[in-house]
């Protein structure tokens, strides 16, 4: 090849290549987004809602932003979360949302972030120490806890079940959101029912294949007992027993409400083999996680109005699942309709 031929093809190369000297970049500000996992379709919202605030953040106020969609192929993988974060701030993107997978093990990484000028906001879970951070954006997750509890006792007092046998299936350790939701849950149940727990101490486990294993052989072991109903709080903890219930043929005759959506878990509803399901507003989280990140960036004072930045929550069942609202929740063409400026938050500078 001619010296001049070598010339072009490196200099079409170096074009190419975000990293390259001289190269343009075609944004303010890279932003990093790193979600607790990637499989789940609530995660697939969130990184919807993200690259939308993008380009309205371009559209609105000519503010180029750059998606950087990494996270760990599982959620119970808190180390290859830390890994993660740790190679975003070596490549030092300018800012961070982040949805721990451990409230307490991802605090050393965050202040690092912070204390290299890459500023975090934190998303879906809480983290130990907040005072790190720039803002938390989520689901009042305890009160989703309570609507859910709410639901599985209305449908268990129409079948005239006022003391019902009940099972709480966990998912975790450390996740802040799930473990409120938990909490929200025993305490509205106990407050209003006189509830005979059969298990509330069992883990579901990060993914659905876990939650099927835990959940068959809890079943299992309380086939003797008759269960009344069963709340899950998380997309993997209820898919996992939906199927256990399955396959023991007891769908639609033991109650349980979940959280969270899929397509399985609707079709669910909509057959009737699940009572309910407390639905968070992903495509939002994500969506209001980048814009007030950005506005932080630009000197806003986003936290002005306090750090907790709520996104709603909300139960559906049968009767309400084919509502617009409600598909707008979880549908990708009804999430790209959404007027997001509807109760979007106006900063100020600081």
């Amino acid at each position: 090849m001619l010296r001049s031929g070598r010339l072009a093809v490196a200099a079409a190369v170096c074009l190419a290549l975000a990293g390259c000297a001289g190269a343009r970049k075609d944004y303010k500000y890279r932003v990093a987004v790193i979600p607790k996992g990637l499989t789940h379709d609530f995660w697939q919202s969130i990184h919807r809602g993200a690259l939308r605030a993008a380009d309205d953040l371009r559209a609105e106020k000519g503010i180029a932003v750059e998606i950087v969609w990494d996270g760990p192929t599982k959620e119970d993988d808190a180390q290859e979360q830390i890994a993660i974060l740790n190679r975003r701030i070596a490549d030092r993107v300018h800012g961070i949302v982040l949805a721990p997978q451990h409230r307490v093990a991802m605090v050393p990484p965050v202040k690092q972030a912070v204390a290299k000028n890459i500023p975090v906001v934190i998303i879906d879970s809480g983290l130990a120490d907040e005072e790190a951070i720039v803002q938390y954006v989520a689901t009042d997750n305890e009160n989703g806890g309570r609507l859910a509890a709410k639901r599985l006792l209305e449908v268990l007092a129409r079948e005239g079940k006022k003391e019902p046998r009940v099972v709480l299936l966990r998912y975790q350790v450390g996740s802040e959101s799930t473990e409120k939701r938990e909490k929200g849950f025993e305490e509205y149940a106990n407050a209003h029912a006189k509830i005979t727990w059969l298990s509330n101490d069992r883990y579901a486990g990060a993914t659905q294949d876990s939650a099927l294993r835990e959940a068959t052989g809890l079943l299992n072991n309380l086939r003797d007992e008759e269960i009344d109903g069963i709340f899950t709080p998380n997309e993997s903890s209820t898919g996992g027993m939906l199927a256990a219930l399955r396959s023991l043929k007891r769908q639609g005759k033991v109650r349980l409400v979940g959280f969270d959506s899929s397509p399985n878990l609707l079709d669910a509803l909509d057959e009737g083999n699940l009572d309910g399901l407390v639905l968070q507003d992903p495509y939002r989280m994500g969506y209001l996680g980048v814009w007030s990140l950005v506005h932080h960036l630009e000197g806003y004072d986003v936290a002005a109005a306090g750090k907790y930045l709520p996104t709603g929550e909300r139960v559906v069942t049968k009767e309400n699942l084919h509502s617009e609202e409600v598909q707008a929740l979880f549908r990708e063409d009804l999430q790209a309709q959404r007027d997001m400026k509807k109760g979007r938050p106006e900063y100020r500078k600081k």
